[in-house]
């Protein structure tokens, strides 16, 4: 072959490759695409930065922000004293103006009414005869009437309310809502779009506003959310959230408005997600708007400029007509919303750390009402594009015989990519990615200097240097030496399958820091696998501060029921050492270290084990029924307040070497055959002698509860409970457990045919 068209061959091929890389693969990587995600961030925020550079303070009045700010508070006082009949004075002022619409970026609560009424019930009761005192009686009763806010967002016909949605959290009590909250029922504030379209949409749990008549008279209401991207910077807005529970979809805040605005109905959002645009329809089905959105929905801010770029005016001057006129708001958008920090709404924006959150709606709105839209460059065309470049960066440093020749290419090549991305953004408003374009073409240029560096070696460094990311280095080797790729697959077996996690340890993220709860979970994990591979275990896998392990393979193990048994009574004591050293570094660590216990499961029995996982990622692990149970047994071992369950195949092969609780004939969970489970309490001949009291007043009450003589029973367990260590942390025993079993036995006698089996009801 001609070596010129070998040299452009290898360029091809290389910067095919590098398109892959680049294009396809690094996103499969969560770590690599971040990192990516990071500075092509950085780019897209100093292109925003820069465009807004030049762009005067107040220099847009089209949306126009009543701000309450340091005048208004010292004129009218605390913000958070403020009567809401401050809000329906506003109302009504600014409303007689005849503003496109008036939007508050605030959250109301009802009004605390006791003074109010007080006065009123006093005022109608006995009217002050003093003159002065009784004007002054009417005016405090005009400026803090709590019914006022709402009669004038009723009355004005075009005030939008925040909405708030949030997502549940159980920990606090904060459960998913199957409805909006009582009291408000306004269908015309929904959205009417296909479900499929919904489901794509940020999605809300609940909606916790909680001033349900304010929201009600609105002429819209709409949510007030913004979410931020992963390093904290808002450069998206919603278009409309799905709450999940009643499955509708309210448009946000400036939505809500912006349909009123221009004429679109609650049908008229047509969410086009092949082609990432969202289409609004007025009443006739023309499309007045399209709105480049991505894969949720969101819209990209289209920022105006520099903190204070919109109109601020104070609120207090709003609110009074002799201050401004209401005919200045004719034909202009206001928003209510706050600059103050005190106030908590200032947010982290491309153009500037700290920024208004109520002037980002005013950029949405603003974007909106001159249809001017961001449009970011989809997946595809950025993926053609770095193909483009990877190829013709290919050719070109292919022509020259030494690569070294062709240093100024992708130099020039990356400074010109660059320069077309700022072009295109500054008079077009599309966004195209950079970072991934221009580490293309250096990755081009890199591919072909080492190929030609390396010569003879290139096919081999290319295939390490291409799978290392995805098959270790040993693997990839044994593909060389034996000519064969690793192969999915795995053998059955008897073995031992062992399972421990921490209690209650999603508790521990809430009292630690990220530091220190690593260095905790680190510290643990490091002295429970030591024990483990001590006692001739195979680890598995972590899962966060589970340990999964099994006992017999990949080399077989001799009594591997026993090491297993003997790994958990030791990992037992390990930690309540940890626990002492934990409580001697005084307040070193919060009182849940302190109180730190972990639960165990071990079955024993016929599991696969080998490798598992697909053709490019596998791991040596164990699959089968016995393993489901071990994972089980280690869950439920919480109700019975204990902290290492067996189950009767590995019991039976052990039995005599350690001293045992005989718990239960149990169905666990996700398991239709019944198991017979034990306790293990300590080697044989450790045990303590308060260990040897409580089990034997504790196997007499189950002796007289397998024989069904519950009252007796139930007496017994009641003294085997006084007996039982309940050291913190530690929330129920056995004995506990069985009491009120005899009870349900005794009024549901099981008949002489009972096998003693107890259904769990959860994991």
């Amino acid at each position: 072959m001609n070596d010129l068209l070998k040299r452009l061959g290898v360029g091809v091929l290389i910067g095919l490759v590098v398109t892959m890389l680049v294009g396809v693969l690094v996103d499969k990587l969560p770590a690599v695409s971040s990192f990516l995600d990071k500075y092509e961030y950085l780019s897209y925020d100093s292109r925003m930065k820069f465009k807004v550079s030049t762009v005067e303070e107040a220099s847009i009045d089209t949306v126009v922000i009543i701000d309450i700010e340091q005048n208004s508070i010292e004129g009218l006082g605390n913000y958070f004293d403020w009567p809401h009949a401050y809000h329906g004075q506003l109302i009504d002022v600014v409303s007689s103006g005849n503003p496109k619409a008036l939007l508050f970026d605030i959250i109301f609560d009802p009004e605390n009414t006791y003074n109010y009424e007080l006065v009123n019930a006093l005022a109608n009761e006995n009217t002050p005869e003093e003159e002065n005192l009784s004007q002054a009686t009417q005016q405090f009763l005009i400026s803090n009437d709590p019914y006022r806010f709402v009669q004038s967002t009723y009355e004005s016909n075009n005030v939008y309310h925040a909405l708030v949605f949030e997502q549940e959290d159980t920990l606090n009590f904060q459960y998913k809502m199957d409805s909006e909250p009582e009291g408000y029922s306004r269908p015309d504030h929904l959205l009417t779009i296909p479900m499929d379209q919904a489901k794509r949409l940020p999605q809300a749990d609940r909606l916790t506003n909680t001033h349900i008549d304010l929201i009600s008279v609105a002429k819209r209401a709409g949510s007030a959310n913004f979410p931020q991207d992963q390093d904290g910077i808002i450069r998206r807005a919603p278009t409309a959230i799905h709450f999940e529970g009643p499955n509708h979809v309210y448009p946000t805040l400036v939505m809500a408005a912006a349909m009123d605005i221009l004429g679109v109905p609650g049908d008229g959002f047509d969410y086009d997600f092949d082609n990432m645009v969202l289409r609004l329809s007025d009443t006739t089905g023309t499309v007045v708007r399209e709105i480049p959105i991505d894969e949720e929905g969101r819209m990209f801010v289209n920022y105006y400029g520099r903190f204070k770029t919109y109109y601020y005016l104070p609120y207090m001057y709003c609110m009074d007509p002799e201050m401004l006129d209401p005919t200045y708001w004719e034909g202009k958008v206001a928003m209510v919303g706050a600059s103050l920090p005190g106030l908590m709404d200032l947010r982290n924006t491309p153009v500037q750390e700290t920024f208004a959150g109520v002037e980002i709606h005013a950029n949405v709105m603003n974007s909106i009402l001159q249809n001017q839209f961001v449009n970011k460059t989809s997946e595809s065309k950025n993926l053609n594009t770095i193909l483009i470049l990877t190829i013709l960066t290919g050719i070109i440093i292919s022509l020259p015989k030494k690569t070294l020749y062709t240093i100024p290419v992708p130099i020039i090549g990356m400074i010109a990519w660059w320069a077309f991305t700022l072009f295109q953004f500054f008079n077009h408003l599309v966004m195209w990615e950079t970072v991934r374009p221009m580490l293309s073409i250096f990755g081009t240029y890199g591919g072909v200097f080492l190929y030609n560096f390396f010569g003879a070696e290139k096919d081999k460094r290319f295939l390490k240097n291409t799978f290392s990311t995805y098959i270790s280095p040993e693997l990839i080797d044994q593909m060389f030496d034996a000519k064969e790729e690793p192969q999915l697959g795995g053998e059955e077996g008897y073995h031992t399958a062992f399972f421990t996690d921490i209690q209650s340890f999603s508790a521990f993220s809430e009292k630690l820091s990220a530091s220190d709860l690593v260095e905790l979970l680190n510290d643990y994990l490091t002295e429970m696998t030591d024990i483990l591979l001590d006692n001739r275990g195979t680890l598995d896998k972590y899962i966060g501060d589970a340990i999964v392990a099994f006992y017999g393979a990949p080399a077989p193990v001799n009594d591997h029921e026993y090491y297993a048994c003997r790994t958990a009574v030791i990992m037992q004591k390990r930690l309540s050492e940890m626990r002492e050293k934990w409580r001697g570094e005084g307040d070193r660590w919060p009182e849940i270290v302190h109180n730190m216990q972990n639960r165990i499961g071990i079955n024993t029995g016929q599991m696969v084990t080998g490798n598992m996982g697909s053709t490019m990622r596998m791991n040596y692990t164990m699959m089968g029924d016995t393993v489901n149970l071990a994972a089980r047994l280690e869950s439920s071992a919480k109700q019975y307040g204990i902290y290492i369950q067996v189950a009767n195949e590995s019991y039976i092969a052990c039995k005599d070497k350690f001293v045992w609780r005989d718990l239960d004939f149990v169905r666990v969970m996700g398991k239709t055959e019944p198991a017979q489970v034990y306790e293990l309490v300590a080697i044989a001949g450790e045990e303590t002698d308060k260990e040897k009291t409580f089990l034997q007043a504790y196997h007499e009450a189950l002796a007289l509860y397998r024989n069904q003589d519950w009252d007796k029973a139930k007496e017994a367990f009641q003294a085997a409970d006084e007996l039982e260590d309940m050291f913190a942390g530690r929330k129920t025993n056995p004995s506990r457990v069985y009491i009120p079993r005899c009870d349900h036995w005794k009024e549901n006698p099981p008949g002489d045919d009972w096998d003693g089996v107890w259904t769990l009801t959860s994991k």
